[in-house]
C-alpha cells in the first residue's frame, strides 16, 4: 500500500538505530511488527494471570540446595 505521511525525522532515525534498519519502509514495517508482537505478548501474560507461589525462605533454601548439589564442580 502506498501512502504519504509526515514523520518526525529524529524518531525515524532513532527507530532505525534501534531496529538496525536502513530504509524508512523497513523501519515502519519492523516498528509495526514490534508493536503487534508486544501487544500479543501482553495479552498472553494477562490471560495467564499470576502463579501463586507458596515459597517460604526455608523452602527456597531447600530448593537451592537441591539444585546446586547436582551441579558438578
Amino acid at each position: 500500500m502506498k501512502t504519504t505521511i509526515e514523520m518526525d525525522r529524529d524518531l525515524v532515525k532513532q527507530a532505525q538505530k534501534v531496529l538496525g534498519t536502513t530504509t524508512i519502509k523497513r523501519t515502519v514495517d519492523e516498528s509495526l511488527k514490534a508493536v503487534i508482537r508486544q501487544r500479543q505478548l501482553q495479552a498472553l501474560a494477562d490471560a495467564l494471570g499470576t502463579i501463586p507461589l507458596d515459597l517460604t525462605p526455608d523452602r527456597l533454601r531447600h530448593q537451592r540446595r537441591k539444585r546446586t548439589s547436582r551441579v558438578p564442580r
